[in-house]
């Protein structure tokens, strides 16, 4: 990556393949796992990530998301009143 950054290593792993028909030819695509200050901490994160694979999307999770998650499977069962506490609370 260019210029000066602390981290200036990206950690990506192939996730597949795909036709590209502007190129004429098959591309990579790619998942980035993270990004690491030295190569050898980038190769560190690579591995531990071959050895036990986690779900990249899923570790990019906003607190929105999760709280609209939650709340579609959590308000079904609790009380209106309930329900506006913990409105009131996430728009604090």
């Amino acid at each position: 990556m260019s210029g000066k950054r602390r981290k200036p290593y990206m950690v990506r792993k192939t996730a597949g393949w795909r036709y590209d028909e502007a190129k004429d030819k098959m591309v990579q695509e790619y998942v980035i796992i993270g990004y690491a200050a030295t190569k050898a901490e980038g190769l560190q994160m690579l591995a531990e990530f071959n050895q036990n694979p986690f779900d990249v999307k899923a570790s990019k999770v906003t607190f929105q998301e999760v709280y609209e998650l939650w709340s579609k499977s959590k308000y079904p069962t609790i009380s209106k009143s309930n329900v506006h506490g913990y409105e009131a609370s996430y728009r604090v």
